[in-house]
C-alpha cells in the first residue's frame, strides 16, 4: 500500500499513522475470519515499511522524481526483513508513480519467482473497490489447533466462521437422492481436497431422530469427510 497525505499528528505505527481514503478502505474491508494479509507500505520518505515500524508523521509526497531516485538506489528503499520469504497473489494498491516502485521492488525482491499480482487503477473510488474486492477474496483461517491425525494432519476448532459446535446441513454427491441431514461439526483440518469438516450426523432411532453425544456415532471417514458436502445457513 501506498503511504497517504493525511496522517496523525503523532508517532504511531506505520499501519495506524496513514488515515487516507485507501487506508479506510482496508480497514473497512479487512476479514476477521480470513489470513490477515502482510502488508508492506511504500513512504515516499522512508521507502518500504513494515506496518509496525513506529514512524513520525511527515509530509513527503511520492513525484516522479521522488520515484526515480528511489528506483536508482533501490537496494536502500527494500528493508529485506519486512518483506515475506513467499507470497502468493499481491495487490498493488496506490498510485501510478508509487505501483511503478512496488513493481521494480517485487522484481528485485522475488525475481523469477513473481507472485501473480493486481493493481489498482482509475478514479479513488473504483481503486477504494477493488481494494475492497481483493481483501474480500481472501481465503478464510484455521485457528485454534485442538489436536493432530495420526498422520500429523492438524485439527482445528475453526475455519473462517466454521466451528466445532456448529449444526450444519449435510448433503451426499454421490447419492443426490438421498435425504439431507443435519450434522454437527465436530473440527475442521486441511484435507487432500482442500478444507475439510469432521461431523456427526443426525441419526433415526424409535421413530425419533436426534444428535448423539459428542464423540460417538461418528462413521467411517468416508462417510463423513469424503462423500458429503456441507452447507451453513
Amino acid at each position: 500500500m501506498a503511504c497517504s497525505g493525511s496522517k496523525l499528528d503523532r508517532n504511531a505505527r506505520a499501519i495506524d499513522l496513514y488515515l487516507g481514503v485507501m487506508y479506510q478502505s482496508y480497514r473497512a474491508h479487512l476479514r476477521s475470519d480470513a489470513a490477515p494479509p502482510h502488508v508492506l507500505i511504500l513512504s515516499a520518505r522512508h521507502g518500504f515499511l513494515h506496518p509496525n515500524t513506529e514512524v513520525a508523521p511527515y509530509d513527503e509526497r511520492m513525484t516522479r522524481q521522488r520515484a526515480d531516485q528511489m528506483m536508482a538506489d533501490l537496494s536502500s528503499y527494500l528493508r529485506p526483513a519486512a518483506w515475506p520469504a513467499r507470497v502468493g497473489s499481491v495487490m498493488l494498491a496506490g498510485g501510478a508513480e508509487c505501483r511503478r516502485v512496488m513493481r521494480a521492488a517485487l522484481a528485485r525482491r522475488y525475481g523469477l519467482a513473481l507472485p501473480v499480482m493486481h493493481e489498482t487503477n482509475g478514479g479513488i473510488g473504483m481503486q477504494r473497490s477493488q481494494l475492497g474486492a481483493f481483501l474480500a477474496g481472501l481465503k478464510p483461517a484455521f485457528r485454534d489447533q485442538i489436536g493432530q491425525h495420526a498422520n500429523g494432519t492438524p485439527i482445528f476448532r475453526t475455519y473462517g466462521r466454521i466451528q466445532a459446535g456448529t449444526i450444519a446441513t449435510l448433503r451426499y454427491r454421490a447419492a443426490p437422492a438421498l435425504p439431507a441431514r443435519q450434522a454437527r461439526v465436530l473440527s475442521v483440518f486441511n484435507g487432500p481436497s482442500g478444507p475439510t469438516a469432521d461431523v456427526e450426523v443426525k441419526f433415526c432411532a424409535r421413530a425419533r431422530e436426534s444428535l448423539p453425544p459428542l464423540g460417538q456415532h461418528r462413521g467411517s471417514p468416508a462417510s463423513h469427510r469424503g462423500a458429503g458436502m456441507i452447507e451453513f445457513d
